[in-house]
């Protein structure tokens, strides 16, 4: 990512090292240790740590609308109220945007009975409003998560791994074999699975998701 750049212009990156992101920040200290520029990489280091902790802690399943809850006795994960307060406005706003659009394609709709003449920017806003039906269902994925996670827990306890999800209309909770968990990883989507059904899904390419999803796969396995 850096090979490119000059020793003077990496330092420069360092001093704004903050800005970068945990992938950028793994490649910038590997850039300045291959070339053994003398410079201080205490805040670097610092950084990287924090982060690094914060992953093994799983705290970046917030990232993806989860939570974990570690103790000494084992390991809960939960949809956090956030994810689920974000899908639930989802639905109100695409709730409202749909209506408005069915009242935009009824309003066309009598225009042309009606045979009104209209100027091309009124025409436009017409179309418009009709067009708002569709960004309104596209609101309503909210609705599909809020279903799919209502109720939804994953568990570890004295080696017993225990799931409670929506797999079709009613909250099951199963017993799962470890074993049974993996990663996949499918276009830009890696799932945490059970078999062959999805638990829930992250960004494959951000590094930060990636890395905590496999942490929660590992403590889920051992």
């Amino acid at each position: 990512m850096y090979s490119d750049r000059t020793n003077g212009e990496l330092i420069e990156i360092l001093d704004q090292h903050s800005l970068l992101t945990f992938e950028a920040q793994l490649s910038l200290r590997d850039e300045l240790e291959k070339r053994a520029v003398v410079v201080d990489l205490s805040g670097l280091e610092a950084t990287i740590a924090n982060k690094l902790a914060q992953i093994n802690n799983l705290e970046y399943l917030k990232d993806f609308g989860f939570q974990a809850n570690k103790s000494a006795d084992g390991l809960v994960v939960t949809r956090t109220n956030k994810a689920l307060l974000t899908d639930v406005l989802a639905v109100i706003v695409g709730l409202l945007v749909f209506l408005l659009g069915i009242y935009g394609c009824i309003n066309l709709v009598y225009t042309f009975i009606n045979g009104d003449e209209l100027d091309v920017f009124t025409l436009a806003y017409k179309f418009a409003m009709a067009g708002l039906i569709f960004i309104g269902i596209s609101f309503f994925s909210g609705l599909q998560r809020l279903f799919d996670f209502y109720g939804f827990e994953l568990s570890k306890f004295n080696g017993l791994v225990t799931l409670k999800k929506r797999f079709d209309v009613k909250l099951e909770e199963i017993k799962v074999d470890p074993s049974d968990i993996h990663l996949d990883t499918d276009d830009a989507i890696l799932a945490l699975k059970l078999g062959h059904d999805t638990i829930f899904t992250s960004n494959a390419g951000n590094l930060i998701q990636t890395l905590t999803l496999k942490e929660l796969a590992k403590e889920l396995k051992a």
